[in-house]
């Protein structure tokens, strides 16, 4: 599964479901994030998501701005 989120500040924002779903569940998981300053398209694994709570988009992620890399890396994942 990979689940969209939009980062219009340094945050990004989770419900706790959502939160509990990508802490419980870090297998073939990902984040894909549109961050808007700087502008990017970053892909985060489940197993980030402490990561992503703490620092934000500043986490370091999967892979960045290459959808061809994101294609592969979502693909792989399954």
């Amino acid at each position: 599964m990979c689940e969209l989120k939009v980062a219009r500040g340094k945050k990004i924002s989770f419900s706790p479901h959502q939160k509990m779903f990508h802490l419980t569940r870090t297998k073939r998981n990902f984040i894909l994030v549109k961050a808007d300053a700087p502008r990017a398209v970053k892909l985060y694994e489940s197993s980030q998501m402490e990561e992503l709570l703490t620092m934000g988009h500043a986490a370091r992620p999967l892979v960045q701005d290459d959808w061809n890399a994101i294609q592969e890396a979502l693909i792989a994942g399954l």
